[in-house]
């Protein structure tokens, strides 16, 4: 098995301000860790490879601090490590961040199955996932909060309001789960030896070869407002029972519900 995973470094979000000129997460002065849904991802990967054999890649785009991340995820369990980074690349959008992506797995090698977090903490599009699929052309099995492995594929189960939809799709796929899909791998003193002599790749866009017109992000922000807050409710009280339903049945009446 030919094993991806998608893997971004958030900055902790305690430490996140915005920039209201550029609309952009300012980064600079914030910690950083590995998105916490990630390492359900990482997690998930590994109990495919228990499961089924093969190898673990991790992908990230970024800077070079994303190399602590990096190193995590070896201490999980990935066998390799790539960092993508280019100054082509930056400013991108969810479709671009997904054009890069998709050049990076064709250029490694045919995936069997790509692993990812349902959304990033600091983008929160949830939108990479689908994305790469449709670019890959290959089957996606999206917001997994549990797992079951089978020889051909993966059935998913998928949050729907009480209850579960369950999904199926064979190899080759992309899978974006939740953090309710596994227990996060631990690790283990074996692990972090490995994390500290893990070999990280780097790959840049003349590696990838994606042509300029297609580093292009489409999308843009015009604006950024706080959520509106919810009006407070109304306390009604009576001495009894009867007379705060009575008071409740006025004011309603009064506004035009009833």
């Amino acid at each position: 098995m030919n094993i991806y995973v998608l893997m971004k470094q958030v900055p902790v979000i305690s430490d996140i301000k915005i920039n209201h000129q550029t609309f952009n997460v300012e980064r600079e002065g914030a910690g950083t860790m590995m998105n916490p849904v990630d390492v359900h991802a990482i997690s998930a990967a590994v109990e495919l490879k228990k499961n089924l054999g093969g190898t673990i890649t991790v992908l990230t785009m970024g800077n070079e601090t994303c190399e602590t991340q990096l190193r995590e995820a070896a201490g999980m369990g990935a066998d390799h490590l790539v960092h993508i980074t280019d100054t082509a690349f930056a400013g991108a959008d969810t479709l671009v961040t997904a054009k890069v992506l998709a050049a990076a797995v064709r250029h490694l090698g045919a995936p069997d199955c790509i692993f990812c977090g349902q959304a990033s903490l600091d983008g929160s599009t949830g939108q990479i996932g689908a994305k790469l699929a449709a670019l890959l052309n290959i089957g996606l099995l999206n917001n997994a909060s549990q797992i079951d492995i089978e020889e051909k594929g993966l059935t998913i189960h998928q949050k729907a309001g009480k209850g579960y939809d369950v999904w199926q799709a064979d190899f080759p796929l992309v899978c974006s789960v939740t953090e309710d899909a596994n227990k996060p791998v631990p690790v283990t003193i074996k692990g972090k030896m490995a994390a500290k002599k893990a070999v990280i790749s780097v790959l840049s866009n003349a590696d990838l070869n994606i042509a300029p017109e297609d580093l292009h992000s489409p999308s843009r922000i015009e604006a950024l407002f706080p959520a509106a807050r919810q009006e407070a409710g109304m306390r009604i009280a009576g001495g009894t029972e009867k007379e705060s339903a009575k008071k409740l049945a006025d004011i309603l009446f009064e506004k035009h519900f009833i």
